[in-house]
């Protein structure tokens, strides 16, 4: 495994997010800092996305905050000009849509950490699990379920599995994990036996075959 992970993380921008779930993205981000990964996120100054970015730049780490630029308003975004001078960066995206800038919270990461989140969390998970479905995506995904917040995620995956509708085992397309450490551990783990889940098919020719988890 590679030093200096770019890990993105997933995760609320909402001020009313439970406290269960931010003390939780506290935690990444502090995990993040401390073992000298870059914590790489949508921006936000508060729910898990502020939580995590607390942790972070509490903990002396690194932020790489991606923002949509209708977002930098009233202090929405957690980096404002003076933090972004020092060891964190900050990019913002243009445009109709978040296309831009959810291409670039996946750039150049080692892998992806889900906390908690609404439905701009949930577009985010579903199209990067839809990209591994198809192999565009090899990276570990994990998904951190708080009291159990991810469980209906994966019972569909399964039911999708149960009925034929996916081209591989679910298990082979994401990981879950109970705490932020736990998801850490896994990607460092998975990253460094170099085997994270392999799912999705690879066109080879005019056929298309199964990667093995």
């Amino acid at each position: 495994m590679k030093q200096n992970l770019r890990i993105c993380c997933y995760g609320s921008s909402s001020s009313k997010t439970p406290e269960a779930y931010t003390s939780e993205a506290f935690s990444l981000g502090r995990i993040l800092a401390e073992r000298d990964h870059v914590c790489v996120n949508g921006g936000g100054a508060h729910g898990c996305m502020g939580a995590m970015n607390d942790g972070c730049d509490s903990s002396g780490g690194t932020i790489h905050a991606i923002i949509h630029e209708m977002f930098v308003v009233d202090g929405a975004e957690y980096l404002d000009g003076k933090k972004a001078k020092t060891r964190h960066s900050l990019t913002v995206t243009t445009g109709p849509n978040l296309k831009e800038r959810k291409e670039k919270l996946v750039e150049n990461c080692d892998a992806i950490i889900v906390l908690p989140g609404g439905t701009g969390t949930f577009d985010e998970l579903w199209e990067m699990t839809a990209q591994r479905a198809l192999g565009m995506w090899k990276k570990p995904i994990v998904c951190v379920s708080i009291d159990g917040y991810y469980e209906p995620f994966r019972e569909m995956m399964r039911r999708a599995e149960d009925d034929k509708l996916l081209h591989c085992d679910a298990s082979a397309l994401l990981s879950f994990a109970s705490t932020s450490e736990e998801a850490v551990d896994l990607v460092e783990r998975l990253l460094a036996a170099d085997q994270g889940p392999r799912g999705g098919y690879r066109a080879v020719g005019r056929r298309r075959r199964l990667l093995a988890p």
